[in-house]
């Protein structure tokens, strides 16, 4: 059954205000941090950073790399969380499994700023596709 243009007109409004959310709570996020950055340009610099981690992690769930190949890759990968976010946030971790997003707040290590994404385990996705 195709969606009515009413029905379109609302599912976009819906998941305009996901986003808009998410990026309100990145911007909570980064202000424990000490950061002023907009939502939206944070939102932006965490995706690209997670699409360029999908590929090791993949690699890693292949068993193309090594968990040593693997630290290293967080590493880096939280080197740039600093840069983005001036400090890493608290509950942040590397998510080794290709299935899910790689970029994660630890729900039993921080709280979860409202609005923000979550996987189903409650943990906070600091890169979601919103679609």
């Amino acid at each position: 059954m195709r969606e009515t243009k009413r029905e379109k007109v609302e599912r976009n409004q819906w998941l305009q205000r996901r986003r808009e959310n998410h990026h309100k709570a990145l911007e909570t996020l980064a202000q424990q941090v000490g950061c002023n950055t907009p939502g939206l340009k944070l939102w932006r610099q965490l995706r690209r950073l997670e699409n360029s981690t999908y590929p090791q992690s993949l690699a890693l769930c292949n068993g193309d790399i090594d968990q040593a190949k693997w630290e290293a890759v967080k590493d880096e990968v939280r080197a740039k969380i600093t840069k983005i976010f001036g400090s890493i946030p608290k509950g942040f971790y590397v998510n080794g499994d290709a299935r899910g997003h790689a970029l994660k707040l630890d729900c039993d290590d921080a709280p979860i700023p409202e609005g923000m994404e979550r996987d189903w385990g409650g943990n906070g996705i600091l890169a979601a596709e919103i679609d």
